[in-house]
């Protein structure tokens, strides 16, 4: 049995994780932090943060992975592991200690003493296990479904208040890092969780540990978070102990670029969030701070759907696709030197990440060949036909990244090359939920899913790729790409580092070979900073932790 413990006691927190743990750590964010004092003399407490967002609120439940909603909640419910950002090393959180079985699927974990939610209610193996049933289970009367990131999960056994065994019915090479997600395991209190879909998805019920409680705002266009005075749970490494520095957090919703930026330079506002790259220049020139993190987890792209009766279900167009997209050309032409561009289907510095750049050539001469071979013509106009039906594709705006917008505007005119005519929409966000979970509007067909599931190890694939998962390929269930399925669940059960890594590489090889995946550009969050703030930093996925951030006056 390996087994982590502190070689402190819990309050110094000065515990580092043992290899057999660290085993599925890499390289975290690879943006950098602000350091409390660092061109500000000594942290000062007290001030109100003004953040401002980009993307409407909506959906509090914990497995909502929308950007704008997982800056608030990560600062509210903590997690049994802290996945530190720069060295991707796995370390105590909530929990004190922790050991894993030989055979990978008993979990036993201690927690920390005497520890509490902001409601007063205690932290017990209880709670965890009521939390960790629903992400792992699911409660279909309370319309809670299962978690896509938990694989395989059996249950969690109680065996003091303190100390609980979480169990697996397989391997999951990746398990310890899913407890480390801010969205796949966050604990909070039985108030919360004995609620419906309807309550858990209020941020008024949110009830957890974390540095920070809601204190008001109507969870739609604004959320207000006053510190938890009585914190006792950093995690390991935390710049300082104790309470949050900042008096306040008001998070609100602001659409109009202009106006954010204004409020920055301004002094209205003192964090704005996923910059355009056509702004951060304007931040630098009026003595802002720009803050880069690279999002572990998968590139940026677009999810082929493989549907019957979807042109993309044609093998030869998607590799077509592919070859006709540059993405060195998106790089230069809209994004800035903070975004990658992509080597494979994982961002860089995320762990196995392999290089499959041979597979994401330009070659349009490749994807006119292919587009002949597979029976579209080029017509007069300049697009391809094929049997009097255009070879065009419909596409909507994902209202999640920034950079949207001018990606897929490039991407039009790549396409066009080669006889493709792509039509951009620029919808509402409920309007685009909508759409992508109908499969498109009228006529109009959803034939990609521009999108990035993050977190820093490579199950991700599993979580998107996996037709019992998040099916981000959007098969039909009874019949899918069986080999797909058998790769991404493989490399689950695979702990050799070595081993892991090359069946990892399989996956892309494989994605590839099928044209299931166009990648754009590695996520990456920008954030414009007012030279008054001193300390912030982002947890692994480039969310913002903002324990250790604090105001010069």
């Amino acid at each position: 049995m390996t087994t982590f413990r502190p070689r402190r006691p819990a309050l110094a927190l000065g515990a580092i994780a043992t290899a057999s743990v660290l085993l599925l750590s890499a390289c975290g964010s690879s943006g950098s932090s602000s350091n409390p004092g660092s061109g500000g003399g000594s942290p000062q407490t007290g001030g109100t943060l003004t953040f401002y967002d980009p993307v409407q609120y909506q959906k509090w439940q914990t497995t909502n992975s929308l950007w704008s909603v997982s800056q608030v909640t990560d600062n509210i419910g903590e997690r049994l592991i802290w996945q530190d950002p720069k060295t991707g090393k796995l370390k105590p959180w909530l929990a004190h200690s922790w050991s894993v079985s030989a055979d990978h699927k008993t979990y036993t974990f201690r927690l920390k003493p005497n520890l509490k939610f902001t409601d007063g209610t205690a932290l017990t193996s209880q709670v965890v296990k009521d939390n960790f049933d629903q992400h792992g289970f699911g409660d279909k009367k309370l319309g809670i479904s299962a978690d896509q990131f938990w694989n395989g999960y059996a249950g969690t056994k109680v065996i003091s208040d303190t100390t609980f065994q979480i169990k697996l019915n397989t391997p999951d090479a990746g398990f310890l890092q899913v407890l480390s997600n801010y969205r796949a395991s966050t604990i909070l209190a039985e108030s919360y969780v004995k609620r419906n879909l309807a309550g858990q998805s209020k941020i008024q019920n949110w009830v957890g540990t974390g540095p920070f409680t809601y204190a008001g705002g109507d969870g739609v266009k604004e959320v207000i978070l006053k510190p938890n005075p009585h914190y006792t749970s950093w995690p390991t490494g935390s710049a300082h102990t104790g309470r949050a520095y900042l008096n306040e957090i008001d998070f609100k919703y602001v659409p109009e670029e202009s106006t954010r930026i204004g409020a920055l330079q301004s002094g209205q506002a003192q964090i704005v969030r996923n910059l355009s790259p056509t702004d951060e220049q304007t931040v630098s020139s009026f003595g802002g701070q720009l803050k880069s993190f690279g999002v572990q987890g998968e590139t940026n792209a677009l999810a082929v759907q493989v549907k019957s009766g979807l042109i993309t279900d044609d093998k030869q167009v998607r590799l077509a696709l592919n070859a006709a997209t540059d993405r060195k050309e998106i790089n230069q032409a809209v994004l800035s030197s903070n975004y990658g561009t992509p080597i494979g289907p994982l961002v860089k510095g995320t762990p196995d990440a392999p290089d499959l750049s041979s597979y994401l050539t330009y070659d349009p001469d490749k994807a006119k060949q292919l587009l002949q071979n597979a029976g579209w013509t080029l017509n007069s106009d300049g697009y391809r036909y094929k049997k009097g039906k255009q070879l065009h594709f419909d596409i909507w705006v994902a209202p999640y990244y920034q950079v949207s917008q001018q990606v897929l505007e490039v991407l039009q005119s790549q396409w066009k090359k080669v006889g493709i005519n792509l039509t951009i929409h620029s919808v509402s966000l409920d309007q685009y939920q909508s759409i992508r979970a109908a499969g498109g509007t009228g006529n109009k067909k959803f034939s990609f899913s521009q999108s990035q599931t993050s977190t820093a190890d490579p199950n991700v694939l599993r979580v998107d790729y996996d037709t019992t998962r998040a099916n981000g390929l959007g098969q039909d269930v009874k019949n899918p790409d069986t080999k797909l399925n058998e790769l991404v669940r493989n490399q689950a059960e695979i702990f050799d580092p070595t081993k892991r890594a090359a069946a990892v590489k399989k996956i892309g090889e494989y994605v590839y070979q099928q044209g299931y995946s166009i990648p754009l550009y590695d996520e990456t969050q920008v954030f414009g900073l007012s030279s008054a703030v001193h300390g912030f930093g982002t947890e692994s996925t480039a969310r913002a932790w903002l324990y250790d951030t604090w105001l010069s006056k």
